[in-house]
């Protein structure tokens, strides 16, 4: 089973393997992901796939500690996924505003990780993200 989804404009597109989709998304309160009313979901052990149509309207963007990448469409400035490698391992997470998950998501859970070190940030992703891909 899989959802697709895609930025505003499907200049990036998504495709997430995964089968339980009865999840709550994870609203950051950084003045970043608030900004872009982004929420996100993850499943550990799941797959997704990035495709970019042109590459020139995918802007990678890192904000905060600036360790993972934010994966924007320059066009319709959509915030569509972040990412991290981690021991070369993609592992990334969905912004659920974009996915077309036909049972729909739970309300988003706001969350906020302003007081974790860079360390247990990433050790937090590596238990709780996806495998990620991008093509």
């Amino acid at each position: 089973m899989s959802i697709h989804g895609q930025c505003q404009c499907g200049n990036i597109k998504t495709k997430w393997n995964c089968i339980d989709y009865s999840m709550s998304p994870r609203a950051c309160q950084c003045d970043y992901c608030a900004n872009k009313q982004a929420a996100y979901v993850s499943k550990p052990g799941s797959l997704f796939e990035l495709s970019i149509i042109d590459k020139r309207h995918h802007r990678q963007v890192k904000q905060g500690s600036e360790t993972a990448t934010f994966h924007e469409c320059s066009y319709c400035n959509s915030l569509i996924a972040v990412t991290v490698e981690i021991d070369q391992i993609l592992y990334g997470i969905l912004n659920a505003k974009f996915l077309n998950n036909k049972i729909e998501f739970a309300d988003a859970i706001e969350t906020n990780f302003d007081g974790q070190s860079i360390e247990e940030k990433r050790q937090r992703w590596q238990r709780n993200w996806c495998r990620a891909k991008i093509t």
